[in-house]
């Protein structure tokens, strides 16, 4: 007996607190040509919160989440805490589709948790993260078994030596399977571990990150150049995402940039996991290049238009065939000849 999943994932999974505050000051320092922008809460002084929201997160656990709303067979490989938030994360991922089985409770640490400060500042969104439970995954949690008939793996990133481990040996397993491998590294692994974050990066087939992560991981501060870098590591397709400005996706052969659906935005958490869900349901199902772009930005559109994480996120394919008929989006394809 096999499962047959049609996806696996790794990663974060997260119980994500966010928090409106209006109270709080903006500043930034010039040095040399670079401008770093922070957020500041004036030392010892109370500030009044205008919203709070307790929702489930987290790269890995969205991706499982987001998948298996669209009808792909899905589980989650982690560790949680025996606690409330792992309750919470627990019943959320169950009531959307996502196969539950693989993941392990502990009482050694705590769930992973995030507080998440949304601002007045438009696409501002400082995260504080406590990593917790996710990185208690090890590689005797990634079992044989489970890679019998994949499909396709998906991860995001865990920083611990085990965690990274028990990544590789994901893909190595979904190789040997004949499944497709798909990357969404975030900026922890990118500095705080970049050594494996090139190792698995390398080995993975589909990339997407958004614009600030390409920068860190190639020290390239256009899109397109880090576009290139990336692809040249190995992966078959890449693809950037820069917000308002759009996105960049590459099969090496041509490059298509492509802008924006013209929606209310409320919040982007989730927004990066949402268009990688739409790659990946996208290559599964046989969507061409120019389309897959459209349904990933689809999904990350209609994800951004609720608050939270998960929300929006349709329930098949034909309700995102419909969205992207009633909207317009400007793209440009050009040749790529210089990889």
């Amino acid at each position: 007996m096999t499962n047959n999943y049609d996806l696996i994932s790794i990663g974060s999974c997260t119980l994500d607190c966010i928090i409106s505050v209006k109270d709080i000051l903006r500043f930034e320092l010039f040095e040399k040509e670079i401008v770093k922008k922070y957020t500041a809460i004036e030392y010892s002084r109370k500030l009044n919160v205008e919203n709070m929201r307790f929702v489930p997160g987290g790269s890995g656990a969205n991706i499982a989440a987001d998948c298996a709303m669209l009808g792909l067979k899905s589980t989650y490989i982690g560790v949680l805490g025996n606690d409330f938030s792992a309750q919470i994360c627990l019943e959320d991922l169950k009531k959307r589709g996502v196969d539950t089985s693989n993941i392990k409770q502990t009482h050694e640490d705590k769930t992973a948790f995030s507080l998440i400060l949304k601002t007045e500042w438009g696409k501002d969104r400082s995260i504080l993260a406590y990593k917790g439970a996710n990185n208690l995954l090890t590689p005797d949690d990634v079992r044989e078994e489970l890679f019998e008939g994949i499909k396709a793996f998906g991860w995001s990133s865990l920083t611990s030596e085990n965690g990274c481990q028990a990544i590789d040996k994901a893909i190595s397993l979904t190789k040997e399977n004949g499944g497709r491998v798909f990357a969404a590294p975030s900026m922890s692994i990118i500095k705080n571990n970049p050594i494996w974050a090139k190792k698995l990066i390398s080995k993975s087939e589909i990339v997407s990150m958004n614009a600030e992560e390409a920068q860190e991981f190639t020290n390239e501060s256009d899109s397109y150049y880090s576009l290139r870098k990336i692809f040249e590591m190995g992966p078959k397709l890449v693809s950037i995402t820069d917000g308002a400005k759009g996105s960049l996706l590459t099969d090496g052969k041509k490059v298509i940039k492509s802008g924006v659906y013209n929606v209310d935005v409320k919040d982007t958490t989730g927004a990066g996991d949402a268009f990688l869900s739409g790659l990946l349901v996208s290559i599964l199902t046989g969507i061409s290049l120019d389309k897959m772009i459209k349904l990933a930005t689809a999904m990350s559109s209609l994800e951004a238009m609720e608050v939270g994480v998960r929300t929006g996120i349709p329930n098949n394919i034909q309700e995102l065939e419909k969205f992207i008929a009633s909207q317009e989006l400007q793209q440009i394809v050009s040749e790529l000849t210089q990889f």
